[in-house]
């Protein structure tokens, strides 16, 4: 037959069959889940020290049981990677159903890549996937690690730091953003900026929800007088500053010290 269920009874369930069912089931999304200390990381000179924590990986629950190192490349960037290479093999000793039996799991380790990131897809045909759960940049000693936020997190809706000479114009007023799956939604209404450097500075997000391409990510919103209470178009965007990201209105309009009552809402991935 050519058709099979492998939830069925007596039937054999691979690890590739579970992974692409638990895969389906997330979304096809992969990342950190809330466990352990989310790997959470620290460093001595070049060496990282990842700590606990587990991750779904094109559908394959990964966990550092216990703390893990990695040295680092001298005088370079990239990301620290989670990786699942479906090229390497297992080691088993025993037999399959004894309390001997023993898998050593040489399918997943940590690297440090500095290039372009391989992320194939494992459930159809892909042998190779590395999730960043870090970035980092070394001198010859020293090295600055930023965590990369979860994919499964949810952080529910953050007050949002409101730039020096920003405020809020009403006691309705709110800058907001939340981290859902990879997404950051944000939303902001009433934020007076005349104060601002430039009068258009509306929040600032941590630099980790830092859009990849920050430039190119506009978005539609309103600029409302408070004291008329008329309304007018208002396009904002992106700006990466030492930090966090800062969303700017009005920045191909050049409508700099107008925006009384900056009002808009979106979303964008992470990666």
């Amino acid at each position: 037959m050519a058709i099979t269920m492998y939830q069925a009874d007596r039937n054999f369930v691979s690890p590739a069959n579970d992974a692409s069912l638990y895969s389906a089931l997330a979304g096809d999304s992969n990342g950190i889940i809330n466990r352990g200390n989310k790997f959470n990381i620290t460093n001595d000179g070049l060496v990282a020290t990842i700590n606990t924590g587990q991750a779904i990986i094109q559908g394959r629950l990964v966990e550092i049981t216990e703390a893990e190192q990695l040295t680092l490349p001298a005088n370079s960037s990239g990301k620290i990677c989670i990786v699942v290479d479906l090229t390497k093999t297992n080691d088993a000793s025993g037999s399959a159903g004894d309390t001997s039996y023993a898998v050593t799991v040489n399918q997943v380790y940590l690297a440090a890549v500095t290039g372009t990131l391989t992320q194939y897809d494992l459930n159809n045909g892909g042998f190779i996937y590395e999730l960043p759960i870090a970035s980092f940049t070394t001198t010859a000693t020293t090295v600055t690690v930023t965590q990369i936020a979860s994919a499964f997190n949810d952080t529910g809706w953050i007050n949002a730091t409101i730039p020096s000479g920003s405020n809020k114009n009403q006691s309705n007023a709110y800058a907001q953003y939340r981290v859902i799956n990879d997404l950051v939604y944000f939303r902001f209404r009433s934020i007076y900026c005349v104060g601002s450097y430039g009068g258009n500075q509306v929040m600032q997000l941590p630099s980790i929800y830092m859009p990849s391409v920050p430039y190119d990510q506009h978005f539609a919103g309103s600029n409302i007088d408070d004291n008329t209470g008329q309304s007018s178009p208002c396009d904002f965007v992106f700006q990466s500053k030492s930090g966090g990201t800062t969303v700017y209105g009005d920045w191909n309009q050049n409508l700099f010290n107008k925006l009384t009552g900056a009002t808009a809402s979106g979303s964008y991935p992470l990666n």
